[in-house]
């Protein structure tokens, strides 16, 4: 079985792969992407630039014949200096269109545009010198002969621009179709890379479910298995138990016969110690008992009307001598006379020989421990206090789990007489709850149904309940 480092180790390493995988398919169609996009852009721009030449080209020319002819009609300078920065801007046109990056065909047609544009701005050079030289009453045939001249050849220029443009649209449509393909070859790869990192992760899932699955059922065999272990062990506990009952009755017997009827001080003081023994380990084997039912889930009582008031008195008549002996004031209080719980006698005086020993064990000389009884609505509650040392907060919710023991020097316990007790309360439908401060003593209450309230008229029956998870 993996240990839990080995498995975590795994567990990162394999998601700190898949995350890399991830993070470098994402950073790959992002800048293919990028780069795509980018390349496009540069390319309509190029376009563009272009096509705003060849409007440029256009706008002079128009602009140089109409300046031109105003010029040949009127003479006047100032429409000669409009022509002439309609040329100037038209030759840098020209080159600025001649410097791109063109591709054959679109070279030849720009060279189309030159040679027309050349022999456009030849005729009208020819025109300007020929207004310049001639008489004003020669105006009338220098425009016919622009008309005539000038006119045919910008209507050329303007068919080489158009064929110029309508290259550059069928070029778009095709770059728009190429660009189409790459970014869908590009979403292709993307949706392939997606796929394998798809494959990926549910590959390292699929390692680490069987991982889990088998550390999930080696933990089931191995708890089946404690189950098992634990019910054999219950079951040899109370066949053991059980067993011994008998043997250990007889001992008792025994002993005690051997106390009353022997001559020999020494003699009886040895069977005093052996009856005192054979007690000890009576109380010990139902304890086990207790446990192994409890566990079981079969614990049951068998109610009937008690009166508190004789509890009280039996507790005293135990738990006072012993009180007196280590110097501690045993109080009791009632709250109302007369009270009577529907509960089994001595598994209630089993729960407060419980809390009043575990008490006086744990109370220094000269303190305190009270026994107190009050009415609770339908329920009777009994508290012991003491002033004792208390209970660190830590250990309120575990005391009453089995083999829970307060760790004391020269206070030993089995560490099974709360959980009895709680067992025990909670078979009569009750609580049992602490409260402590540490150096202020500790409070243990437990309540039972009053007799009033619980049918006592009616015939008494064993009781159950379930009990809670140690």
């Amino acid at each position: 079985m993996p240990t839990r480092r080995r498995f975590e180790a795994r567990a990162r390493v394999g998601y700190a792969i898949l995350t890399l995988l991830l993070t470098a398919g994402m950073a790959f169609s992002m800048r293919r992407l990028s780069s795509l996009s980018d390349a496009q852009l540069a390319w309509l721009r190029a376009e563009e630039r272009e096509i705003t030449l060849m409007e440029r080209i256009r706008w002079n020319c128009e602009l140089s014949v109409v300046s031109g002819r105003g010029y040949l009609i009127s003479g006047d300078e100032t429409f000669l200096r409009f022509a002439e920065e309609s040329r100037v801007r038209f030759d840098e046109s020209v080159r600025a269109l001649r410097d791109q990056t063109l591709s054959p065909a679109a070279l030849r047609l720009v060279e189309e545009v030159e040679k027309t544009a050349r022999d456009f701005m030849r005729v009208r050079e020819e025109l300007f010198e020929a207004r310049r030289r001639s008489p004003p009453e020669a105006t009338r045939s220098l425009v016919r002969r622009l008309d005539a001249e000038l006119r045919p050849l910008r209507r050329e220029l303007d068919g080489s621009l158009a064929r110029l443009v309508e290259h550059k649209e069928a070029a778009l449509v095709k770059y728009y179709d190429t660009a189409r393909g790459d970014l869908d070859r590009l979403e292709v790869r993307m949706y392939t890379l997606l796929g394998a990192l798809v494959l990926a992760g549910l590959g390292v899932a699929w390692y680490f479910s069987r991982l889990l699955g088998g550390s999930f059922e080696q933990v089931r065999e191995a708890r089946e298995a404690a189950h098992k272990a634990v019910a054999g062990r219950d079951e040899l506990m109370a066949i053991v138990a059980h067993d011994l009952r008998n043997p250990l009755g007889a001992i008792t017997l025994k002993a005690a016969l051997l106390r009353r009827t022997s001559d020999s001080e020494k003699v009886r003081h040895h069977a005093e110690s052996i009856e005192h023994v054979a007690q000890r380990m009576a109380h010990l084997i139902g304890t086990m008992l207790d446990v192994t039912t409890m566990e079981a889930g079969k614990f049951t009582v068998t109610p009937a009307p008690c009166a508190v008031d004789e509890l009280l008195r039996e507790s005293l008549d135990v738990f006072g001598p012993l009180a007196e002996s280590r110097q501690i004031r045993f109080e009791q209080r009632v709250d109302e006379p007369d009270l009577v719980i529907h509960a089994e006698r001595e598994r209630v005086l089993q729960v407060l020989s419980n809390l009043l020993g575990n008490a006086l064990k744990f109370t220094p000389q000269g303190g305190r421990v009270t026994l107190t009884v009050a009415r609770e609505g339908a329920m009777a509650r009994f508290t012991v206090a003491d002033t004792g040392p208390g209970i660190p907060a830590e250990n309120l919710e575990s005391i009453f789990q089995r083999f829970w023991k307060h760790d004391e020097p020269g206070k030993r316990g089995t560490g099974l007489g709360l959980y009895i007790a709680r067992g025990i309360i909670d078979a009569h439908r009750g609580r049992i709850w602490v409260e402590s401060e540490v150096g202020r003593g500790a409070r243990f209450s437990f309540t039972l149904p009053l007799a009033a309230h619980a049918g006592c008229e009616a015939p008494a029956g064993k009781v159950g309940a379930p009990l809670h998870p140690a």
